[in-house]
C-alpha cells in the first residue's frame, strides 16, 4: 500500500513539469502537404492556387501529390455537388481523362451522353436504382505549363442545371493559374 501511495505521490509531482515543458507548436497537414496560404486561399509549391471559393464552391480539403497529380483540392457546392480539381504535368490531362473512362467501365458504370457544359466531358451514371441518377463528369484542360482535371459529382435531372455555372467558374479560375 505505501508503494501505491508513493507512486501516485510521484506522478501528481511529475505532471505539472511535464505540461509545463516545451510545447510543440501544431502543423496543419495542408503544409506537410506542401500548400501556404495565399491570399483568398491556399497555394501549393507547384504553382496551383486554390482558393477559398470558386464560385459557389467552398474547399473543404487539399491533397498533396501523387502519382497522378502533382496537387489538388476538393470543393463542394450547393446540396451535395463535390469537386475535384487537380493539377498535372503537361500533356498528361489527356492521359488522366482516359484513364478515368476506362477505369469506370471497367468498373461497369454506364457512358451517358449530356448535353451543355457536361456534354464536353466524360460522363458516367454511378447510381440508377434511385429516382435521381448519381452522375459522376471530368473534363480535362491543358494549359500553359501545366494540365488540368476537374472531376464533378451530381445527381440528375436536379443539379443538371448546376453544371454549367460550375464548369465556367472553375475555368475562370484555372485561367488565373497561367
Amino acid at each position: 500500500m505505501k508503494q501505491a501511495t508513493a507512486l501516485l505521490v510521484l506522478a501528481m509531482l511529475t505532471l505539472p513539469m511535464a505540461a509545463s515543458g516545451p510545447v510543440l507548436a501544431q502543423v496543419p497537414p495542408e503544409k506537410d502537404a506542401g500548400w501556404q496560404s495565399d491570399v483568398g486561399g491556399l497555394r501549393h509549391f507547384t504553382g496551383l492556387r486554390c482558393p477559398d471559393m470558386i464560385g459557389d464552391y467552398y474547399r473543404i480539403k487539399v491533397m498533396e501529390g501523387d502519382a497522378v497529380s502533382q496537387a489538388g483540392c476538393i470543393y463542394t457546392g450547393r446540396d451535395g455537388i463535390t469537386a475535384v480539381l487537380r493539377k498535372h504535368l503537361q500533356g498528361t490531362g489527356r492521359r488522366e481523362a482516359l484513364t478515368f473512362s476506362r477505369n469506370y467501365k471497367a468498373a461497369g458504370f454506364e457512358p451517358i451522353k449530356l448535353t451543355g457544359a457536361a456534354a464536353s466531358g466524360i460522363s458516367f451514371r454511378t447510381r440508377n436504382w434511385t429516382p435521381t441518377s448519381l452522375c459522376e463528369t471530368m473534363w480535362y484542360f491543358s494549359g500553359a505549363t501545366s494540365d488540368y482535371t476537374l472531376w464533378l459529382s451530381y445527381t440528375l435531372p436536379t443539379q443538371e442545371v448546376e453544371i454549367g455555372p460550375a464548369v465556367t467558374a472553375f475555368t475562370m479560375a484555372l485561367a488565373n493559374q497561367n
